[in-house]
Parts: C-alpha cells; sequence; structure tokens
C-alpha cells in the first residue's frame, strides 16, 4: 500500500506576521522513501495538494508554524481532507523535544539549518510512528442542509420558486438520510418546516468525520455543509503507543526500594515502601514501561527479586560479587535518594547499565536510520544479534536463523518451570538456610553473652540504688525550687505593689505639705475631663472633699463625669485661660452652675504647676470664689425669673384661649396684655343673634393684677420690689378662684 506523507518546515515569513505569509518547504515521502522536494509553497497551495493528494498525514515539527492560535488551527484543519492527520513529531505541547533529539531516537542526522532537511526528517519520523496526532474534533459531526439563495430577491418571492427551493432541500436531506441509514450510523434530526418543503435541516451524527460519506457542496437551490463537532480544547494521541523499555534495580526486604533507568541511563522512577506486596510492585513497575533488565546488587539474586523478574521475562543481572556500601555511594552520586534501600535499589540499576552501556554504543554506531534504537538495545539485550534485530523489524527473513547465545544460568532459568508449590518449596529452603546461620551465630555469642549479661546485672543494681537515691533528691529539689519561684513571683508583686503605694503616698505628703503652706492651695492636676481620667486620679491621689482640680483639656465632657466631680465634694474647678474660654463656647460653664460647683479661669489666678500637683494662691482664690458665689446668685435669680415669665405667658395663652371657647371676644373683657401674649393667634368673630345677648360680667382678674377693660390704659406692672415667689403664688390662687367662679356661673 502506497503510504503517502507530507513533511514541511517554515522558510520565511510567519503565521503571525501580517507583512509577509508564511512559505513552506514540503517533502513528499511514500513507504519512508523521500518521493520529491518542493520550496516555497504558500498555505493556499498547500491545501490544494492536500485535497487533491489526500495523504495520510501531515507532519510538522511544531503546529505554531501553521496556525497562530486555535482559532486558525481550526480553520486549517477544516480545510485539509478529514482522513489527512496532522501530527506534531516533537511532542503533545506539555513534554516537548526538540526535533534533532527525536531523531536520533531512530538514529537519524540531518542539516538543522536546512528547511529541506528538517522537513524531511518530519516525514520520516511520521512514517517511522514518532509524534502525536492533533486532535481538535469530537467523534460527532452536524450535516446541514438548507437553502442557497434567498426567496425575497430577484423575483424569486414568488411561491413557485419558493416551494421549488424548499422541495429541493428536502430531497436533498431524504438521500442523505439514506446514506446514514445504509451505513447504519446513529444520529438526530432537526427539521425546519416551511411552504413547499423545508428551509432548513440539521443532521447531528454521532460518528467521527472520516465515517461519513457525505461531501459537502453548494450550487444551485441548496447547500451542504459538514462540520465536525470542535473539543474544548486540543488533545494530542500519540501514532505508536509503545512502552518504553527500562532497567529496574530492586532492593527487597520489609522496605522495598525500586528505581527505575531508560536505556539511555535517565532515572525515570525511584522509591521505597512498606505498603507494597509483590502484585502490587509488579504493578507499579508495569505502569512506568517494559523492564527489559531486573537487576540486585546481590551476587546472589533474591527470590523476591527472581519472582518479580519472571512476570516480566525480563533479563537479570546481578554482579559477580556484592555491591561494596562505597560502590554504592558512588553509583548513586548525584542522585536523590532518601534512604539505603533507595540508594541500593539504584546502584544496582546504574551497575547494570554501565555494563550494557558499550554495547549501546556499539549498536548506535551500526544501526541504519529508521529504526527504534532502543528496540534495537533490546533485542540485542535479549541475545540477538543486530542482524537478526534488523531482518526481524524490517519483515524479512534472515539468511541464517540461529538461536541467541545464553549463559547456562539463563538456560537453567527458562528451562524451569515454577509452580506455586515449587515456589513455596524453594521459600522454605531459603528460610531454613537462613535460619540454620541464624542459629550457628547465636551459639556462638551466646557464651560471651551469657558473662557479659552477669555482670551488667551487678552493674545494674548498683546503678538502681544510686539512682533512686538520686531521684529522691531530686523530688524535694524540685519542690523547693518551684515553692522559691512561686514565692518570688509573690514578692516581685507585693513590691510593685508597694512601689506604687509609696509613691502615692509622697504624693500625697507634698500635696498635704502645700495645702499647709503659708498664702499657697494645693491643686490636683487632671490631664482629661473625663471618668477614667477622674478614676485614676482618685485611685493615684485620692479624690477627698474641699480638693482643687486643674483641669488641663476639656475634650469629650459629658454630664457623667461633672456629675462624679460634685459628688466627690470638691472645693472648685479651674481651668487654663484658653481652656476656659472653649469651655465657654461648648455651654460646660452653665454645666456647672446647673450643679452649683464653682469652675474658675486660671488667667487671674496664676497656677503653678509641677507634675501632678500644682499651687496657687490662696487670696486669688478666695477672690474668684467670691466672685463665682456673686454672679451665681445672680444666674439664679436670673433663671427664676425667666421660669415665672414662661409661666405668666403660658397663662395669659390659656385665659385668651377659654374666653375665645365661650365666644366671646377677648377685646371686651381682657386686658390688651392678654391678647399680646399669643401674638399668633386671630379673635373669633362674634355671632351677633336676633334677641339681644345680655351683659356678661367680666371676670375677675387675678390679686396680683386688677382686672381693666380693654379701653382702660395698660396697668403697671408688678413692682418689682415684691418678691417672685408671692407674685407666682398670688396669680396661682387668683386663676383657681377664678375658675371656681365661672364653673358656678355656668351651672
Amino acid at each position: 500500500m502506497n503510504r503517502l506523507i507530507f513533511g514541511i518546515d517554515i522558510i520565511r515569513g510567519s503565521v503571525r506576521s501580517g507583512t509577509m505569509r508564511p512559505h513552506y518547504a514540503l517533502v513528499r515521502v511514500a513507504d519512508g522513501v523521500v518521493v520529491s522536494e518542493e520550496k516555497n509553497v504558500t498555505q493556499y497551495r498547500l491545501i490544494r495538494y492536500l485535497r487533491a493528494e489526500r495523504p495520510e498525514i501531515l507532519a510538522v515539527d511544531s503546529i505554531q508554524e501553521i496556525a497562530s492560535d486555535n482559532a486558525a488551527l481550526y480553520a486549517f484543519l477544516a480545510e485539509i481532507p478529514n482522513d489527512t492527520k496532522l501530527v506534531q513529531v516533537t511532542g503533545d505541547c506539555v513534554h516537548m523535544e526538540s526535533l534533532p533529539r527525536v531523531a536520533a531516537r531512530y538514529n537519524l542526522t540531518f542539516d538543522k539549518q536546512n528547511p529541506i532537511e528538517e522537513a524531511k526528517a518530519s516525514a520520516l519520523l511520521a512514517s517511522f510512528g514518532a509524534g502525536y496526532e492533533v486532535l481538535a474534533y469530537e467523534g460527532v459531526t452536524d450535516i446541514i442542509v438548507s437553502r442557497c439563495r434567498s426567496p425575497g430577491r430577484g423575483g424569486w418571492s414568488q411561491n413557485r420558486y419558493v416551494r421549488k427551493m424548499h422541495g429541493a432541500v428536502r430531497s436533498h436531506a431524504r438521500e442523505i438520510e439514506m446514506k446514514l441509514v445504509a451505513a447504519n450510523l446513529e444520529y438526530t434530526v432537526l427539521v425546519r418546516r416551511a411552504f413547499g418543503g423545508e428551509s432548513r435541516v440539521m443532521f447531528t451524527v454521532y460518528a467521527p468525520r472520516p465515517e461519513i460519506q457525505v461531501s459537502p457542496s453548494k450550487g444551485g437551490d441548496t447547500q451542504i455543509r459538514v462540520n465536525g463537532r470542535r473539543r474544548e480544547k486540543l488533545e494530542f494521541r500519540q501514532l505508536t503507543r509503545k512502552s518504553k523499555h527500562l532497567i529496574v534495580g530492586i532492593d527487597p526486604g520489609t522496605t522495598i526500594g525500586v528505581a527505575a533507568l531508560d536505556l539511555d541511563g535517565n532515572l525515570v522512577y525511584l522509591a521505597s515502601t512498606r505498603l507494597f506486596s509483590a502484585a502490587d510492585l509488579v504493578a507499579e513497575i508495569a505502569g512506568l514501561g517494559k523492564p527489559l533488565v531486573i537487576a540486585s546488587d546481590k551476587a546472589e539474586m533474591p527470590f523476591g527479586v527472581e519472582k518479580i523478574r519472571r512476570a516480566f521475562s525480563a533479563v537479570a543481572w546481578s554482579p559477580k560479587k556484592d555491591i561494596l556500601v562505597k560502590e554504592k555511594y558512588a553509583l548513586a552520586s548525584g542522585y536523590d535518594f532518601k534512604n539505603d534501600h533507595e540508594r541500593d535499589a539504584l546502584s544496582a540499576a546504574m551497575y547494570a547499565y554501565r555494563t550494557y552501556k558499550n554495547k549501546f554504543d556499539s549498536i548506535l554506531r551500526r544501526a541504519p536510520s529508521g529504526f527504534d534504537i532502543d528496540e534495537l538495545r533490546a533485542q540485542v539485550v535479549r541475545g540477538y544479534s543486530l542482524e537478526q534485530t534488523l531482518a526481524k523489524l524490517s519483515g524479512e527473513e534472515p539468511a541464517s536463523q540461529t538461536l541467541p547465545q545464553l549463559s547456562e544460568a539463563e538456560v537453567e532459568a527458562e528451562a524451569v518451570i515454577f509452580d506455586e508449590r515449587d515456589e513455596k518449596i524453594t521459600r522454605q529452603e531459603e528460610t531454613i538456610r537462613r535460619m540454620r546461620t541464624l542459629v550457628a551465630t547465636l551459639s556462638r555469642e551466646s557464651e560471651g553473652k551469657d558473662k557479659t549479661i552477669s555482670a551488667l546485672h551487678k552493674r545494674l543494681n548498683a546503678e538502681r540504688e544510686g539512682q533512686h537515691q538520686r531521684m529522691l533528691a531530686s523530688v524535694e529539689i524540685a519542690d523547693r525550687d518551684s515553692e522559691i519561684v512561686s514565692v518570688k513571683k509573690q514578692l516581685r508583686k507585693e513590691e510593685r505593689r508597694c512601689k506604687n503605694l509609696r509613691t502615692r503616698l509622697d504624693r500625697m505628703k507634698l500635696y498635704i505639705s502645700l495645702q499647709a503652706g503659708e498664702g499657697c492651695s494645693a491643686l490636683k492636676i487632671l490631664p482629661l475631663l473625663a471618668r477614667e481620667a477622674v478614676r485614676d486620679l482618685d485611685e493615684e491621689m485620692g479624690l477627698f472633699a474641699e480638693d482643687l482640680l486643674y483641669v488641663l483639656q476639656i475634650d469629650g465632657w459629658g454630664k457623667s463625669v461633672i456629675r462624679d466631680i460634685a459628688d466627690a465634694k470638691v472645693k472648685a474647678v479651674i481651668l487654663p485661660r484658653h481652656v476656659f474660654t472653649r469651655a465657654r463656647e461648648q455651654h460646660l460653664i452653665e454645666e456647672f452652675r446647673e450643679i452649683d460647683l464653682p469652675i474658675l479661669s486660671g488667667a487671674d489666678l496664676s497656677p503653678r504647676v509641677k507634675g501632678k500637683i500644682g499651687v496657687v494662691d490662696t487670696a486669688a482664690l478666695d477672690a474668684a470664689l467670691e466672685a463665682w458665689t456673686a454672679t451665681q446668685t445672680v444666674y439664679r435669680t436670673q433663671k427664676q425669673s425667666e421660669a415665672l415669665d414662661s409661666m405668666m405667658k403660658e397663662y395669659q395663652v390659656e385665659r385668651v384661649r377659654e374666653v375665645r371657647e365661650q365666644g366671646i371676644d377677648p377685646a371686651t373683657i381682657l386686658p390688651e396684655k392678654y391678647l399680646r401674649a399669643a401674638p399668633g393667634q386671630k379673635p373669633k368673630p362674634v355671632v351677633k343673634k336676633s334677641v339681644p345677648v345680655p351683659p356678661v360680667a367680666p371676670t375677675p382678674a387675678p390679686q396680683s393684677e386688677p382686672q381693666v377693660l380693654a379701653s382702660e390704659p395698660k396697668p403697671a406692672e408688678v413692682p418689682e420690689a415684691e418678691p417672685k415667689g408671692d407674685v407666682l403664688s398670688s396669680v396661682l390662687t387668683a386663676y383657681r378662684e377664678q375658675r371656681k367662679k365661672e364653673i358656678t356661673g355656668d351651672e
């Protein structure tokens, strides 16, 4: 079968550049032989070649040379034939390798500076089975049959033409459905009915695009579009799924160490665990690749390693003598192993690789290009010659069929067929051999150890007695130490308390001494007019009656702190000059006047402050207190006068309201001042009746003010010499008598 493969490599230009379109070097390879080479092939010409020749594979070293992004790549894959695979030979965009490295795996060399050579290498590698196929579409295909022209243009709006188009759409849809049924493909159909037939039919076929024998077309009255369903993201599938050949070193025991190398000596796996059984270990190694060689660090391969080797039919390797610890460290140098088990397994694998390394290099020099080097190495390690391996891989019969030369040990291992009973006998014999060795060793050591044990018993008894004595002493010492630590903590606490009390006592003594000084009075400094500051001052120096407080700041004051100071019965509160001005603006002075607590300005007192105590001149303080007392008397009198005036106005307004409720004009019976008491109210008009209204006796006025008619002049005000309290009581008495008379007259 003629297997045609295209290989391309970009020469100039770029798919990302808008100035120059990409030009490619194109190489055609058929059955592993280069057929033709061509330069300066544009992407449009490449697509025409692909549609005309329909190659099996289009090989490229990077898909970024044909598309700048995923959208462009989807568009490119939609243009090429469905049975042509796009293959990226350098990896799956996650694990990428350079093109020379992939070519070296097949012993293929080329000029990296020549695009024709790179295109040839890509095509040959794809023919060898290297690379990953780019999968952009799912296994679902959409087939859409629709009309090709609009029925509303160029006279086609007539019903006969519309019916002709819709009938053609239905006919093509039926033909496609018959093909799908004949191919036994599963599908669903969505139909849009229209006049005379169907305007659009959509088939969703659950099969990949190459399996559907329907071609897209456009012409006449209908068009057919065939599109594969796009995947959510690009996927890559390896062309040939071959397991990697491995050299595995195993260190058996309770903790199993495993190390795996590829045939190039690269570390693939290194681990150690106690959880693996033999079956688990076989499954773990099988997941890594195909073990070619199973190696051990012992000259005689342990039974557990031999059992795993037989499970894979791998080649056994063991050194001529046990590997020394020094040699193990030298072999495992450069690798990060966690414990001795991983070190032993790694050293066994490295030793086996170095044994075969010269043979591997010889195969690399002698092997022709186009063959998988790893497969050649594997066959040679198994005992075949290079010629036999090449003939086998190429499908030709070798000139002479000779059996591989195996060692005697390998022949015996291949000849013996172990069943479950044989394995059990072998395991028991191994156990017996080890037990006999152990018994001999223990019998030689037993005599000497008996003497050592008796001597150690005597020494142990002596040590126990001494340890017991030291333990008793240490317990008593520990109890005493803990008690001492506790007492020291209490002592330090009491010392701090005594120090604070001493400081407080010194300040109180200083304050008392200042109080007793001639011509001076002591001050207690309050940093802020707040409850916390007052509480701190009380705890530190005490807050007693007749104390003088010098407040430095009043920010955030409240009525509660003023009540606390008043409850302490301090003598006075002094404020600095600027603070006193702010207190007046914040109406703090009125609050102190309400509770009758003197608050003085420091402008006239000139207090002297040092720390939390200060002094002020006693004569100036007495003068300030006398001035405060005088102003406080005036303030109280003014407040009482304001209260009386408020009650009088309230009485006058109430009197006018009552008269108006009786339907009488207040101006006829009430003085003018009653009318002025309620400026916002207008007198109600009096309703005139046909019958004469008897005169209404004037309501007697309170005793404090004689009754005056509206026509009379305004009476004189209450003399100021009369006490305010008497005036208030007389007004209330007159008001009660007047209400009593009104009630009696109404009845």
